[in-house]
């Protein structure tokens, strides 16, 4: 157990069932954990270090945090076992930097797979770069990208983003930012940076998450709220 939870009671003997089949009976992990401390990221401090686990369940959605960097013998055996599957999905993200020709080549003899990355700020913009052409030029065309926003940014900087994704061919999936400790850390989406209004980060979110019904409408267009035209789809102002 980590550290950061050495004071939480425990129970006794293992659960009879595992409690990630009810969240989704499609889902596995492979490790646990994680190598890198990034200060927005709860995984370093709720699973501590890198564990790879070589029993998993072979299942399509893959939550790893960062299976790029388990070992080359753990990566070649979760992807020879996930080969026998119709399509897998690497849904908690690929780490860009870490993302080399070697894993797309082996990745693309799955017969569906989902790759996913993530800019969690302008600094990540070359690996994420580099990583999304890799994965084109092996054949990996169904690519997501997390953009992380409200930690260390502006709306402006924060639609940049945003809009540099889409720019690509790829629609971001928005992931604001929740802070694990303080006042606002039990309170989802309560937290609001300097610099940002509440309704501002309300509208980003919500916009940039719903691109499939909207993306024919430009942000400086979309209302949301009591302001919105009445009678019109989302609020959208046409």
């Amino acid at each position: 157990m980590p550290e950061y939870l050495a004071d939480v009671a425990e129970i006794g003997g293992e659960l009879p069932y595992r409690p990630l089949d009810f969240h989704n009976p499609m889902a596995t992990f492979t490790s646990r954990g994680c190598v890198n401390r990034c200060e927005f990221c709860a995984v370093h401090r709720i699973e501590g270090d890198l564990i790879e686990i070589e029993d998993f369940l072979v299942r399509p959605i893959v939550c790893d945090n960062n299976l790029l960097a388990t070992s080359i013998t753990h990566f070649n055996r979760v992807i020879d076992r996930l080969k026998t599957l119709p399509f897998v999905d690497f849904n908690q993200g690929l780490e860009a930097g870490r993302f080399e020709i070697y894993h797309a080549r082996r990745i693309a003899e799955i017969k569906h797979a989902k790759v996913r990355f993530s800019l969690d700020s302008w600094e990540d913009k070359p690996e994420v770069h580099r990583a999304i052409d890799t994965a084109r030029e092996h054949g990996l065309n169904d690519i997501g990208v997390y953009v992380l926003v409200g930690f260390n940014d502006t709306p402006a900087e924060a639609r940049e983003k945003l809009e540099w994704i889409r720019s690509l061919g790829i629609r971001p999936n928005v992931m604001r930012f929740q802070p694990i400790e303080g006042e606002f850390a039990m309170a989802k989406n309560s937290y609001v940076l300097k610099g940002w209004t509440k309704k501002e980060l309300e509208d980003v979110t919500r916009y940039y998450s719903r691109l499939r019904f909207l993306e024919h409408i430009p942000f400086e267009k979309y209302h949301y709220g009591p302001t919105a035209v009445a009678g019109s789809l989302f609020g959208e102002v046409a």
